[in-house]
Parts: C-alpha cells; sequence; structure tokens
C-alpha cells in the first residue's frame, strides 16, 4: 500500500510496543547510572543488559540457520572519534537528565524542557557537520560487524540463552500480584524492569530483521542532516517508525493519565540546551545513542559499539559529578524490587523530578 514494504505495518507494531515499554518502565542509562552511583543498586543497568540477552536470544539462531543474512549487517569502525563520540553523548544526557530513551518519554509526559534538549540536539548534529567540513573531524566508516566468530557457538549459546529464558519468564509470572492476569499485566501503570526489557529487546530484535536498523537517535540525526543538505532525507519507512515509538509512548501517558504540560520556562532550560547539543555531536560522531548501542550495535558486536556505550557511561558519571560540583546538584534514582521507583535532581535534593508507580 502505498509503495510501502508490507513488513512495515508488523514493525509499525513492534515500534508502537517498544515506545509504550520503555514509557512505562522509565528505562533510562542516566538513571541507570544514577541508581548504582547513589542507591548503590543496578536493577536498571541488569534490565538493559537482558534487553540485549533477549535479542541475541532471537538473533543468534537465525544467523546460525540463514548465515546469509550477516552479509547485510552494518557495523562501525572503533575509533578515538567514536569512543569521544560515546563519552559526549553521556555528559550531554547526564547534564540533561535523560538518555534517548527518556528524553522523548518526557517530551510526551508534557516536559517542555526535552524539547529544547532536542533543539540542542539538532544544534549539536550541525556543529558536527561544521566540523567535518573544514577536515578537523572525520566521518564514522562502516564496517562488518563482528557476530560471525560467533556463530560456530551459537547452536550453544542458544540453548544457554534459551534456558535463561524460560527461568526468567516464569520468574516474572510467578512475581506478579495475585490475579494479574496477561492484559491486566501489560496496562499495568508501571512496567517490572525486566518485563519491558524482554519486550523492548524482542520487538527491537523483530524491527530489525523486518525493516533493518531503525534507532530515533539516528533516525533524527539523519532528519537534521538532510535539512542540511548533508545526507539524503530518512526514508518514510523510518519515518514511521520513530512516530509508531513515540505513538506508544504518547497513549502511555494518556492511558494511565500522567500527562502534565510543562510551558513555563525555567533558567535550567539552559543545561537541557547544552545537554542536548552535546548528545547531538556525540550521536554523529560515535555514531548512535544509547538505543542504537543496545538494540542494534552490542548484541551485533559492532566494533565502536562496547568501547562508546562504555565511554558513554564514564560521561554520565563525569556530568553527575559536574552537577553536584558545579551547582549542587544531586543526581538521584531509586530502584526496587526490579521496579523504578523515583529520581530528582534538585539543589536541596527534596523536589521530586519523575516517579515510577507500582505495578498492579
Amino acid at each position: 500500500m502505498f509503495g510501502l514494504p508490507a513488513s512495515l505495518i508488523p514493525a509499525f507494531i513492534l515500534a508502537f510496543v517498544l515506545g509504550f515499554a520503555a514509557h512505562r518502565s522509565s528505562v533510562c542509562t542516566v538513571r541507570a547510572v544514577a541508581e548504582m552511583t547513589h542507591s548503590r543498586t543496578g536493577f536498571m543497568a541488569a534490565s538493559i543488559g537482558k534487553s540485549v540477552l533477549w535479542i541475541l536470544l532471537i538473533s543468534l539462531p537465525i544467523y546460525w540457520l540463514m548465515p546469509g543474512v550477516l552479509d547485510g549487517l552494518v557495523g562501525w569502525e572503533l575509533s578515538l572519534a567514536a569512543v569521544a563520540g560515546g563519552f559526549l553523548f553521556g555528559l550531554g544526557a547526564g547534564i540533561n537528565g535523560a538518555c534517548a530513551y527518556s528524553t522523548m518519554a518526557r517530551l510526551v509526559d508534557g516536559e517542555t524542557a526535552m524539547l529544547v534538549a532536542i533543539i540542542g540536539f539538532s544544534i549539536g548534529i550541525g556543529l558536527f557537520v561544521g566540523l567535518v567540513d573544514p577536515g578537523w573531524l572525520a566521518r564514522p566508516v562502516k564496517v562488518k560487524p563482528m557476530i560471525g566468530i560467533v556463530v560456530d557457538w551459537a547452536a550453544v549459546l542458544s540453548l544457554l540463552l534459551l534456558a535463561w529464558a524460560i527461568y526468567e519468564v516464569v520468574r516474572q509470572w510467578r512475581r506478579r500480584e495475585r490475579q494479574t492476569g496477561l492484559v491486566r499485566l501489560c496496562l499495568a501503570p508501571s512496567y517490572r524492569l525486566s518485563f519491558a526489557a524482554l519486550l523492548i529487546g524482542a520487538c527491537g530484535t523483530a524491527i530489525f530483521f523486518l525493516f533493518g536498523s531503525a534507532g530515533y537517535s539516528t533516525t533524527f540525526e539523519v532528519v537534521v542532516e538532510s535539512a542540511l543538505g548533508t545526507q539524503p532525507a530518512p526514508t518514510t519507512g523510518r519515518w514511521l517508525l520513530l512516530v509508531a515509538v513515540l505513538l506508544g509512548m504518547l497513549i502511555s501517558t494518556v492511558q494511565r493519565r500522567t500527562f502534565r504540560f510543562a510551558l513555563r520556562p525555567q533558567q535550567s532550560w539552559a543545561r537541557n540546551l547544552a545537554g542536548g547539543l552535546l548528545m547531538g555531536l556525540g550521536v554523529a560522531m560515535a555514531p548512535g545513542g544509547n538505543d542504537a548501542f543496545v538494540l542494534y550495535g552490542v548484541p551485533n558486536l559492532s566494533p565502536n559499539a562496547v568501547p562508546a556505550f562504555a565511554a558513554m557511561a564514564v560521561g554520565i558519571v563525569v556530568a553527575i559529578l559536574l552537577l553536584r560540583l558545579a551547582f549542587g546538584i544531586e543526581t538521584r534514582a531509586s530502584c526496587r524490587g526490579d521496579m523504578f521507583i523515583a529520581d530528582t535532581w534538585t539543589p536541596e535534593g527534596t523536589a521530586k523530578a519523575s516517579q515510577g508507580r507500582r505495578s498492579r
């Protein structure tokens, strides 16, 4: 229909579910780092790792049974610029108080500050283009990902991952509250992080095999660069998948009635603008944000992915320390029982920025 591939329909639905799950779980790399540095727990970081495991559970058998699929995979060269890009993205995300996932989630919640961050993101991409033209920076180079080196072990790894997956699903089902069916579980006001990891990992993998890589941080980069005339415009399919993710997040906030429109300008918007700028510059250099690394780069062993993602975590830690030392702002996040509870970004450490809701 309208010249679009038939595979786009299920991919659109899956992207909607991915956005819904990301919003309901409040998953965020900044929160994951803040939880570890403040609360000394790692529930959210573990859920990010579980998403990668779910992706491998689905993708490894496909690569093993259909090795020709490996020929179409694209990774990115490991370089100093890629690592620096990951660090800058993490630094910017920490200053902004939200990574790629949570920037969009908080935007649909009505936080105008996240729109300011997106404006900064666009400026950061424009800065990257301005640095590329005179030769100060080079564009990332495409290479083959390294997932092929583990395909010979795919059968053994898949069996181990399947055993883990069965245990994980049974554990999640038993931990739900009594009399909670599947429909009520899916419409709960807040998801357990492990449940969200399952949905995000499975949906992200299916989208990848149906349509290809469609991380929304990189999609937005292409949008900005196309406006600047340095890249072709993204395909209609990529646009629609980006819309589907945002629609899933929007329906989530409307259904649980947490939309609060905040339009009044704040001094903190300057941090959102600066953070967004660093995020945009980092996405273009790495290339990719935390969404692209978790859903595509790390599971496919793209050479740049793990070092850049590690540098991103370091950048977030540095941002947390800078905010504390320069502005007296404590970046905190708390999880309990595999559920996100709350986080704060305040000089006094009292005002609550956002709060999770317990699953029924």
